[in-house]
């Protein structure tokens, strides 16, 4: 190959002008192909490594959020793009150019160039400077003729954030989250790959429309979405809600069937009662199980008919469940910690909304 002095393109030996600027070519200056990177674009290394206390980076994603990989955008940095052919292979001689190909006669030797290509490689004519000459005298408005631009990688707009909420109530660092897809779990790196109890793959928020939503990707312990104070949430048999360090899960009123000779399971729930509340302490496995009367029930540290009275996280009264119009709600009396209530598979999370994730907390702001 040979490399233009002028503007640094390699063109084939056999060629006496440059495809990027026309300029005659050296001869006897060939020098091999290299498949090192130049050093205006940087050198992308193979696998990055992460480092926590690094300043967070520009882009779509920044600090935690650089490396998820939805939105990685590419690190290579920014090139003025150039009139030269967009082709993997340089171009052939005129006595070695494919007949398939789509060529045009150089006006000045005659030779076969492709359509892309601004100069000739056998004269070094400038075919766009003859195409503009001509389209002038013929009367009609010169078109421009340059070889099609690529398109640069646009950074997401960031449209919210996930602030992070110190154990003493401060505010801690923020994570950007984008217009598109946002991944966030262990594998994302920064705070987020210190919390065991978070997933590789733990959460994705996205924007529908104007509205922030949060999906599970299947994980180990989910996340949790606080409810509003007296704002009554409906309980469906399933639904896990967390008071404190405390996990629990509502299950409604459903009676195995008999067998077949008629016989009732024990611990079938009793008629009349609204469910019951369990304590999850594994993926599978329950503890200690509450019936729901009627009346309803009240949760707390100090007061209610379930107590947690080693949980310094749960208020005095923290919430009750309690029954209205045939359905069953769970609501958040004021507590200092708040009520959360697990997403099942995903759901809207409105604006100054408490996520937990894991052993974080974080507050949605957009």
């Amino acid at each position: 190959m040979i490399v233009c002095s002028r503007c640094s393109k390699e063109n084939q030996d056999h060629y006496r002008f440059c495809l990027g600027c026309g300029a005659e070519l050296p001869r006897h200056s060939a020098k091999p192909r290299s498949f090192a990177v130049p050093e205006t674009q940087g050198a992308e290394p193979s696998s990055p490594k992460r480092d926590t206390n690094a300043p967070r980076a520009r882009g779509a994603h920044a600090g935690a959020l650089a490396s998820a990989p939805s939105v990685e955008m590419d690190p290579t940095p920014a090139r003025a793009v150039r009139a030269e052919p967009l082709s993997v292979d340089d171009p052939l001689p005129r006595e070695l150019a494919p007949l398939g190909d789509e060529t045009s006669p150089c006006s000045h030797c005659g030779a076969q160039v492709p359509v892309n290509f601004r100069f000739c490689h056998v004269c070094g004519n400038d075919l766009h400077a003859v195409s503009s000459t001509e389209a002038s005298s013929s009367g009609a408005p010169a078109e421009r003729v340059s070889a099609p631009a690529v398109a640069e990688p646009r950074p997401e707009t960031k449209r919210a954030r996930l602030v992070l909420i110190q154990p003493d109530g401060s505010e801690g660092e923020a994570f950007p989250l984008s217009g598109g897809r946002t991944l966030i779990g262990r594998s994302t790196g920064g705070v987020f790959s210190n919390d065991a109890y978070l997933s590789p793959e733990h959460a994705e928020f996205r924007f529908e429309e104007d509205q922030l939503v949060v999906k599970d990707m299947e994980s180990l312990n989910g996340i949790y979405i606080r409810i509003e104070p007296d704002v009554p949430i409906e309980l469906f048999d399933g639904t896990i809600f967390r008071i404190g360090q405390e996990i629990l899960r509502f299950e409604g009123p459903l009676a195995p069937d008999p067998a077949p000779d008629g016989t009732q399971y024990m611990g079938s729930p009793h008629r009349g009662f609204l469910g019951r509340v369990s304590l999850v302490i594994g993926r599978h496995a329950t503890g200690n199980s509450y019936p729901v009367p009627p009346q309803g029930i009240y949760l707390g540290r100090e007061r209610g008919d379930v107590l947690f009275p080693e949980d310094g996280y749960v208020s005095g009264l923290h919430c009750r469940i309690h029954s209205e119009v045939g359905h069953v709600f769970l609501t958040d009396l004021g507590s200092s910690n708040g009520t959360f209530v697990r997403v099942s598979n995903e759901s809207f999370v409105p604006k100054g909304t408490f996520v937990l994730m894991g052993q974080q907390l974080f507050r949605a702001d957009y």
